[in-house]
């Protein structure tokens, strides 16, 4: 992981990966067959990451309403991403890893999905609206807000809107008129 927070995915292998560790590249093949099965893991990693450091978000907010909740873990969310661009953009980067990889991949997004989902059937059955006819719809409704933002920030971050607190203030915003809380 401190591989892919100092230079993206595409440089990563699995000698760098050895070298890092301080084995020979031979041991590492001992854990993974080549460097797809490394990113397959990587990506799975990355998902658990971003799935707790939601859930620990969420737990801050407990005792607020289930809106506090999806607050705390989109705000956390967009953090994630901002604070590391290369193990973000590796999420939804799956399709340079080959078709024959992404058969190990069912459902990597699921952790992050079923936080929001779980906040989504919260704030339902708190009375709240939801903006679409389902909690999955809004659920993918809240991640994808976040997700096309994000996408948007990290294309020129070096603009000033386009800093984490900007983006996360943006992404808040609109949840709360999506919601109308």
């Amino acid at each position: 992981m401190r591989l892919l927070d100092l230079s993206p995915a595409k440089e990563l292998s699995l000698r760098l990966v050895a070298r890092e560790a301080g084995v020979t590249p031979p041991a590492v093949y001992a854990h993974f067959a080549d460097a797809n099965a490394l990113m397959v893991e990587i990506v799975h990693e990355c998902w658990r990451h971003l799935a707790d450091e939601m859930a620990r978000a969420a737990r801050g907010a407990d005792g607020a309403g289930a809106f506090a909740s999806l607050r705390a873990q989109i705000g956390a969310y967009v953090h994630y991403a901002m604070d590391r661009p290369s193990r973000y953009r590796l999420l939804f980067a799956i399709y340079p890893l080959g078709p024959e990889t992404t058969r190990y991949l069912p459902r990597p997004a699921e952790p992050v999905y079923l936080k929001v989902l779980e906040v989504m059937d919260r704030m339902q059955a708190e009375g709240h609206v939801l903006p679409t006819e389902d909690p999955h719809s809004a659920t993918l409704l809240a991640i994808s807000l976040t997700h096309g933002r994000i996408a948007l920030a990290q294309t020129t971050p070096d603009r000033p809107w386009n800093a984490p607190a900007k983006v996360e203030a943006f992404v808040l915003d609109i949840l709360g008129l999506l919601f109308k809380a």
